[in-house]
């Protein structure tokens, strides 16, 4: 798989984005709108397209690296966070100045509805399925460690961790584990196929105009842009690689590995930073940073990390 053929998959997320944010720019799709939006994907959309990308996934019959997709999923953000605060001092962020947020945002990739779409676009539907199992994971550690960082440890809302998304994973694989797959009439499948299908560009939508809200709602600080494109962008794809190449992970996690380890910042650590007493100036500077490098380098990380891993050839 060239270039070529990753750029053409992972573009149109990007001008899909681009779509988002014009419609915010000219008053098309106003903020009112967004918790409208936001709850008809999560609460409607994202469980349909949960059951129909999960049940009766073959690839997803072996429930020790089910287990073993989440674990990393946990692992890899935690790691990614600390490894960002540790960077921290050496770019002359200090406590108070957004230091623990910049670890969090940097460390936690995009794992949904960025990332979704181009898996679909490189690998197929099924690989879907085996991404949402790696979510499990990354949603565990999003609550714990992630807001952990910002308020204590102690006080991390990992109750939040039981959400919609995170039930209708658990849920669908339940009943994939069940056999539920056989009894499914066609037109349930039809039903959830569509509807789950809405979700992708919708959200990615609700994304590029959350993304044209934040330029320039912050001041730029270079330091803080270079850095958090540098360690998310170009340092810590090759921990991707590294677990793809040195852990016991199926060839369908690998795939996963590759697109996970080339995607920008989450939108929704904005969010967290400030609910939760995070620095918001500089969430919202990785957030931009980030996506906005990941346009050229996307591509390049996948690709590398597809020949190192030998996937998708």
């Amino acid at each position: 798989m060239n270039y070529t053929t990753i750029l053409f998959a992972t573009l149109p997320v990007y001008l899909t984005m681009l779509v988002g944010a014009g419609a915010r720019r000219i008053g098309w799709m106003p903020r009112a709108a967004d918790p409208g939006i936001m709850n008809l994907a999560v609460r409607v959309l994202f469980p349909c397209l949960a059951f129909e990308r999960i049940v009766g996934n073959p690839a997803l019959n072996n429930g020790g690296q089910v287990l073993l997709n989440a674990t990393l999923g946990f692992l890899m953000v935690a790691v990614s966070m600390w490894l960002c605060h540790l960077v921290t001092p050496l770019i002359g962020m200090k406590k108070g100045e957004g230091a623990r947020t910049f670890a969090l945002c940097t460390g936690l990739q995009n794992y949904g509805f960025v990332a979704i779409p181009v898996t679909e676009a490189l690998f197929g539907k099924p690989l879907i399925g085996v991404l949402f199992t790696y979510t499990l994971g990354v949603e565990l550690a999003m609550w714990t460690v992630g807001v952990g960082m910002l308020t204590g440890f102690s006080k991390a809302p990992w109750r939040h961790a039981i959400n919609p998304p995170v039930i209708s994973i658990v849920a669908s694989l339940v009943l994939h584990y069940l056999g539920a797959a056989r009894y499914v009439p066609d037109f349930v499948h039809a039903l959830m196929g569509q509807l789950g299908a809405c979700a992708i560009p919708l959200c990615v939508i609700l994304i590029g105009g959350t993304i044209m809200d934040l330029i320039g709602e912050e001041r730029f600080k270079l330091n803080v842009a270079v850095a958090t494109s540098v360690l998310r962008m170009f340092v810590l794809p090759f921990l991707f690689i590294a677990v793809g190449l040195w852990l016991p992970v199926s060839y369908e996690m690998k795939q996963v590995l590759c697109v996970q380890a080339a995607m920008p910042a989450a939108v929704f650590t904005v969010v967290l930073a400030r609910h939760y007493g995070g620095h918001a100036a500089t969430a919202v500077l990785v957030i931009v940073a980030t996506t906005v490098v990941s346009i050229f380098t996307a591509p390049f990380a996948i690709g590398l990390a597809m020949k190192w891993l030998n996937v998708g050839q």
